[in-house]
Formats: structure tokens, sequence, C-alpha cells
């Protein structure tokens, strides 16, 4: 009796023998019939994901069952949306049960999302960058009380790596939500607002560290500060009523900074928060004598993985800048940054988790 090349009766040795045998597919008709390249089921069959019910050990022809058309396709589909191999594992693996899949799939799409966002900002970016007038200065006036109390805020997370010397700068960032102020080193961040949007477009300058450090060690001033970046250089002077008050100029590091937006927007699913004042309490008097690294978790969390080892003194740093408001812990073992945010928002810190020794 002659068959179709791409099927065969399959008898399992759970099969009835008074029920027909079910046709099993070849690897060409599982392609058809799925949308996956005969090349992407072999790739599958290899890695483990989508083995053949059944192979010739004399051809090596590969041989599948009917039930499994609905895996290959949803992986046909996965494949489509870039999911990663381990997670197409773990959405097969829970089909039937509809809500687990759908969580899968759920924190995937999250991730294209952000994706897709941080490819807008960046053709945002681009755009800006091809359209500017390096010959034009970038102006910002800012309130000179403002200004010294947001560097104080943000100047502790400022790099000194010689190796990344655009870090070792505060950036001073202008856009569409307001004024504000960077430092990061990598390893944490700290962000606080200056003041409130002003005229004209965004504006990014970034201030080198030792005119950061004159102006703190000038103190605070009442007057209106002018910032400017030409060519290069940077200065920041002050108007008073007896003319043009102290004048500070550094150089402008080369190199494009961190995007920051990126970076806060973890997009952790589960988060839990702590207050910043119980943090504190907790570390008072051991921010010097205790451990290097600690563990921070939600109070009365029965979860291991609902905790977060963070480097104590990064910790501490940030919690000491940022007085009031939330510290937001990512929950579920996910790999996030700890956020210290102020109850009014004006201020951000941010620390990287540090790896568990095993």
């Amino acid at each position: 009796m002659h068959h179709d090349p791409d099927t065969t009766p399959f008898e399992g040795p759970d099969h009835d023998p008074a029920e027909p045998a079910p046709a099993l597919l070849g690897i060409g008709a599982l392609s058809r019939a799925s949308g996956l390249s005969v090349s992407a089921l072999r790739f599958y069959d290899r890695e483990g994901v989508l083995v053949p019910a059944d192979v010739d050990g004399a051809t090596g022809y590969r041989r599948y069952h009917p039930d499994q058309v609905r895996p290959a396709r949803l992986l046909a589909g996965m494949r489509r949306i870039q999911v990663p191999v381990p997670e197409m594992v773990a959405v097969l693996e829970s089909l039937g049960d509809g809500e687990a899949v759908s969580e899968l799939l759920d924190l995937h799409l999250a991730r294209l999302e952000q994706g897709l966002a941080d490819a807008r900002r960046e053709v945002t970016r681009l755009r800006e960058l091809a359209q500017q007038d390096t010959r034009t200065p970038r102006t910002l006036h800012l309130d000179g009380a403002a200004l010294h109390t947001a560097l104080a805020a943000v100047r502790y997370a400022a790099g000194e790596d010689p190796q990344f010397p655009v870090l070792s700068a505060v950036l001073l960032d202008r856009d569409a939500d307001g004024v504000r102020l960077v430092a990061t080193d990598r390893y944490r961040l700290a962000v606080a607002l200056v003041g409130a949007a002003a005229g004209g477009g965004p504006v990014q300058v970034l201030l080198p560290l030792p005119l950061v450090d004159e102006v703190l060690a000038d103190g605070p001033t009442g007057t209106t500060l002018e910032v400017t970046a030409d060519s290069g250089r940077v200065t920041i002077a002050a108007s008073t009523a007896r003319g043009t008050g102290p004048r500070y100029a550094g150089r402008e590091p080369e190199g494009d900074y961190p995007d920051i937006r990126r970076v806060l927007d973890s997009g952790v699913p589960r988060t839990a928060e702590v207050p910043v004042e119980d943090l504190r309490a907790t570390l008072a008097g051991r921010a010097e004598t205790g451990p290097d690294r600690v563990y921070v978790s939600p109070a009365g969390s029965p979860e291991d993985t609902d905790r977060l080892l963070v480097d104590r003194g990064f910790l501490w740093d940030a919690l000491d800048r940022v007085r009031d408001g939330h510290v937001v812990l990512p929950l579920g073992g996910a790999i996030a940054p700890l956020l210290i945010r102020s109850a009014d928002a004006s201020r951000l810190g941010l620390v990287m988790p540090v790896r568990e020794e095993p």
C-alpha cells in the first residue's frame, strides 16, 4: 500500500488496535500547516522545544503527531514576535493554563513596547543631533538657590572613572516636562528637578565636576544664573544689582550621556513600596560599620525572591538625599534597580542590585 511521504500511520505504545492509527505528519506537512520553515522545525527539535513523535532510524525522517500542529503554530507566532526560546518552552509547558500563558506573553509584550519607546526616543535624539547647529550657544536661566540645592542632591552619584569621562559631569536637561539635573556612575543614579519647563526647545548641557564643586563650595545664591555652553566651553554667571556676579567655567565632556528615561522605566510588573524613613531607621548608626552589602525586602514578604541585595553605602547615600517618600522594590526575583522617590517626585535615586555570590 502506498502512503503519502508526508503522512504515515502511527501506532504508539498506548494505541488501541480497535481505533485507526492517526496519520503522522512529515516535516514538510507540518511546515505547511504551521507556517514554520523546515529548517526552523529542525532547530526546535535540536533545542528540545518541539520533538517529533517519531524519527525513522534508517532515513532520519521526522514524523509529527497531529496534536503537535497547534504547538507548532504557537511557535510560529512567537517566533514572529521574537520570543526567546526559553520563554517559548515556558508557554508550551503552560498550555491548558490560560492565565499563565497570558502572563508570559504580556511580559514579552511589555518588553516590545519598551523597546519601541526606546527607539522613538533615540530617533528623536538623532533628529535633534542632526539639526543641531554647534555654532549656536545653548543657554539656560535658572534660580541660583534651586540649582545649588539640586546639585547638592545629585553630586554623590556622579562618576569618577577616567574610562567614562562623560559620566564625570552632571547633566542639565530641559525638555517638555521641566528642567532636571542627573548624575550617574553606572551603579547608581540621582535625579533632581530644578524648575518647571521654560520656553524654548530641549537643551542638554554637561557640567564638569570641577565646575560643580566650585558652585557647591561657594554656597547658594539668590540670583538668577545663566548657564551657557558654547564650542565645548561651559560658563555659569550670576546677575546681581551690582552687575555680573561669580563666574564659573569649564570644558564640557565629549560623548553621549545615558538615556535616563530608559533606565528609570524598568518595566517591572510587580513592585512594593517601603517608606524611606523605615529604611533609614534600620540603617541608622550602621552607615559606616555595617556590612558592605545589605538585603532590602518588603516588610512581611515570605518569599526569598522578594529581596534585593544592594551596596550598603550606595543605599545610604541615596536615602540621605531623599529623606521623605518611598523606596520602590521589584518583586518576584526581577533583576531591576531599587528606586528611591521623594514624596513630591522632585528627587529620585536609583541603586543597581548586586549579584549574589554562589
